[in-house]
């Protein structure tokens, strides 16, 4: 079963960099971050997990800004110096409300993940979260992300998924934007 998820993790990634161009910000094309991240869960489900909280480290994902405010994202995270096991491969789709060539970038997400710990299962993810851009190639991420499972997958309970790190855009943003810019 892992080997499905991987050869799907490894066709999103190849359908992102494949699909035509437009840009973060329609300049800005490509963006990559690296997070900290916890998977929590309500107090009773810890006590069946084994803990509430999951803490993950490194998380690594990559972002394409599609057309009009929506931007694919595709992540990776696993538990390194923890008891548990857990594993997610994430997909979503951003919608930023036409801020992306602001420095400060809200956004609300709809995705799924495939989270391996005591088996795979899947995920519907519903998010929240917001760039702001720090320097013209560096800024920090804050995202929420509730993982919802359904009741029949008995191996992984619904739970919220906080981020925190450092987005990379591979091409400078301007940080100071000059009203003749706005329409280009």
């Amino acid at each position: 079963m892992l080997s499905k998820i991987s050869t799907c993790f490894l066709f999103s990634l190849i359908m992102l960099f494949i699909n035509p161009i437009n840009g973060q910000n329609k300049k800005s094309e490509w963006t990559i971050g690296l997070s900290l991240a916890s998977a929590k869960y309500t107090d009773n489900q810890g006590k069946v997990l084994g803990g509430s909280f999951v803490n993950q480290s490194p998380r690594i994902n990559i972002s394409k800004y599609l057309f009009k405010n929506f931007t694919a994202d595709v992540g990776f995270s696993t538990a390194i110096f923890d008891t548990q096991k857990y594993t997610t491969f994430d997909g979503v789709l951003r919608y930023d409300f036409g801020t992306s060539i602001d420095n400060v970038v809200p956004y609300v997400l709809i995705g799924g993940s495939f989270i391996s710990a005591v088996k795979t299962t899947p995920t519907l993810n519903l998010g929240a979260g917001n760039t702001f851009w720090i320097k013209e190639n560096y800024g920090i991420n804050v995202q929420v992300i509730y993982k919802y499972s359904e009741d029949r997958f008995e191996s992984q309970y619904s739970h919220f998924y906080p981020t925190i790190g450092i987005v990379y855009s591979f091409k400078p943003r301007n940080l100071n934007p000059r009203l003749w810019h706005m329409n280009n």
